[in-house]
């Protein structure tokens, strides 16, 4: 695994908000909503821009308006962002999308030995409405858990490398022999409420803490983002509140660090260049 350097650091930032600067013109132009989310979300509000320590850009979309963006944003893209997908891209199997600069290299060590775009990115994530009834959220609960799992068994982590590791990766394999049919039935099971007063990010890394009523995201309002305009949740005082708890106090220094682990950075060359390799 490898740190970028500030100057990495400072170019990392510098591209990922070029991509947010063409996201967020593509939903203009198409009227679609989103809103910044998660760590993006308390670096505009506290910070004016990412945290200083930070190095992603974390959006979302309702379901609707993000699965028009999958299918139009490339009409208006520039030729080098690609929007990741499972769709566009086959081997990738999150269940958010990414918008990848295909002349950069960013091999987070969890996907480095997927065959998938491994550009510089944000993430775009669909927010879908949450059952309020508490059986089905059990429910619901229980099988994004298990479904996690699964999925997780695709990646590398650092923890592999534990007996117990293997042992629970070749029990969740055998259950669970079919990769694609799990992708398909956590999708469906995402979208499968059509209405709710709760809306849910299923794929943020805080889990139920990202669920919160429908009214805080609303029509939404404009925050400051690296000198950009940029739109928030309505309510994301609340929303923030409801995640981070007391939002404006500083971490301690400690904890100020980023949070990809990264085996090839490269800011100057396609991923292209690197796939198949170790460098």
């Amino acid at each position: 695994m490898v740190e970028p350097t500030p100057e990495q650091l400072s170019k990392l930032k510098k591209l990922e908000t070029d991509i947010l600067r063409e996201f967020a013109a593509v939903c203009e132009k198409l009227n679609l909503k989103y809103y910044l989310l998660g760590g993006t979300l308390l670096g505009a509000v506290r910070h004016k821009g990412f945290i200083p320590w930070d190095d992603d850009i974390d959006v979302g979309m309702p379901r609707e308006d993000y699965e028009i963006f999958l299918k139009r944003a490339a009409e208006y893209l520039p030729s080098n962002l690609f929007v990741q997908s499972m769709e566009s891209d086959p081997g990738y199997v999150n269940c958010f999308a990414k918008i990848r600069n295909s002349d950069t290299t960013f091999m987070e060590s969890s996907s480095a030995k997927m065959n998938i775009h491994h550009g510089v990115f944000i993430d775009i994530f669909p927010l879908d409405y949450y059952p309020e009834n508490a059986l089905r959220q059990w429910i619901t609960d229980t099988r994004k858990k298990w479904y996690a799992r699964r999925v997780g068994c695709e990646f590398s982590l650092p923890e592999d490398v534990l007996w117990v590791r293997k042992i629970k990766r070749f029990i969740l394999q055998v259950m669970f022999p079919s990769l694609n049919a799990v992708l398909s039935k956590r999708e469906r099971m995402y979208r499968s409420v059509p209405q709710s007063g709760l809306i849910a990010n299923y794929g943020g890394a805080w889990g139920k803490r990202e669920i919160v009523p429908a009214e805080w995201y609303g029509e939404g309002v404009t925050v400051e983002f690296e000198g950009m305009q940029v739109m928030a949740p309505a309510e994301y005082d609340k929303w923030l509140t409801q995640v981070y708890g007391d939002y404006m106090q500083l971490p301690p220094v400690e904890k100020r660090v980023g949070h990809h682990y990264v085996d090839v950075i490269d800011l100057e060359k396609p991923y292209t260049e690197y796939v198949g390799r170790k460098e």
